[in-house]
Formats: structure tokens, C-alpha cells, sequence
């Protein structure tokens, strides 16, 4: 596996819309926001069931600091997401 090519201000500009119509955008975004919604949606019951349940109080989720161990891991996940979601501009160029 090679490593991601990331872009430089002497790469051609990435085209990403070609051929793409209004309709197809909205339809994405529609898709997105409704993803987005579930996975929120989950999380203030998985929240709400914690606390109920007093494993949790309702602000342990807001005020928690991460510890090293988790901060890494949640800073190797986002990585891996914007490379997946970013993922076409890191492999402009040869």
C-alpha cells in the first residue's frame, strides 16, 4: 500500500462535480444529514439510558476529558474518517 499523495499548491485543481446534477448533490446531503441525525439520535438515548440507569451522570459525557490512551484513539479515528471522506484530494497527482 502506498502512502497518500497529499496535495501541493503545483497540482492540477481535483474536479469532484463533473457531470454531477443539483439533484444528486441534494440527494448526498439529504443522505448525510439523515446519517448524522441516527448516529446523534443514538447517542442522546444511549446518554439518556446511562444516566437513568446511574451509570452516568447526565453531564459525564460533556465533561469528561479524554485520557492519553483514548485521546490517541479518538485522534486515529478522525484521521481515518477525513481521509475517507477527503480521501480524492490526498490522492491528486501522480
Amino acid at each position: 500500500m502506498s502512502s497518500p499523495h497529499y496535495p501541493t499548491t503545483n497540482d492540477p485543481a481535483p474536479t469532484y462535480l463533473a457531470g454531477t446534477s443539483p439533484d444528486e448533490l441534494a440527494r448526498m446531503v439529504v443522505g448525510l444529514t439523515e446519517e448524522l441525525w441516527i448516529l446523534r439520535d443514538r447517542v442522546m438515548v444511549l446518554e439518556e439510558v446511562l444516566s437513568q440507569s446511574g451509570a452516568i451522570s447526565s453531564g459525564t459525557v460533556d465533561e469528561h476529558t479524554p485520557g492519553e490512551e483514548l485521546h490517541g484513539r479518538l485522534a486515529l479515528e478522525r484521521q481515518r474518517l477525513i481521509r475517507r471522506v477527503l480521501g480524492a484530494p490526498l490522492t491528486v497527482g501522480p
